[in-house]
């Protein structure tokens, strides 16, 4: 399954528009969180966060536009008095539109946590993955707020796997 991926990575970019740089950097910035009342704890995660352009888009009807992203996260999860580590990265889209003022993304992330234990709740492993949807309003040229709704769980890898759902608000500097 990874070399498939790899594989379809490197075929994006290889047929991706001449002219189109890989990465164009979209936001930098930070949020944080609350998980809602799935877990025997509450928990809260705070993150700083990149997000990239890819080559890949779409104008479609009026202004509204279809792109893919690649988007990167490291930051701390604490739950039940305990804190890990979390880090995760991967794939997705967006839909942008009113003149790029509304952002909608929505993707899938692999997940490293470094404590998967917190108190009742046990996570199973490491390894999890996070798919998210959001929705973000660029105020001004360079600053974004935004929404974010994320599952977090490890997708049946381990014989334990309650997930976690966590609501997010965020700010970042547009580039």
């Amino acid at each position: 399954m990874n070399r498939s991926i790899i594989i379809i990575f490197i075929v994006l970019w290889i047929t991706a528009p001449s002219g189109v740089s890989a990465f164009d950097f979209k936001v930098l910035g930070v949020r944080g969180g609350v998980s809602d009342h799935r877990n025997q704890d509450t928990f809260y995660q705070y993150e700083a966060f990149l997000t990239a352009r890819m080559p890949w888009a779409r104008q479609m009807a009026s202004d509204w536009r279809f792109g893919t992203l690649l988007e990167a996260n490291a930051g701390v999860l604490r739950g039940d008095g305990e804190s890990a580590f979390v880090g995760s990265a991967g794939p997705g889209i967006s839909i942008s539109g009113f003149e790029d003022r509304i952002d909608i993304p929505m993707g899938i992330n692999l997940t490293v946590i470094s404590e998967d234990t917190f108190g009742d709740d046990d996570f199973g492993g490491p390894i999890q993955f996070t798919s998210y949807i959001g929705f973000n309003v660029n105020l001004a040229r360079r600053l974004m707020i935004g929404y974010r709704l994320q599952h977090m769980s490890n997708a049946g890898l381990y014989s334990s796997n309650p997930g976690i759902n966590i609501h997010m608000l965020g700010i970042g500097y547009r580039f």
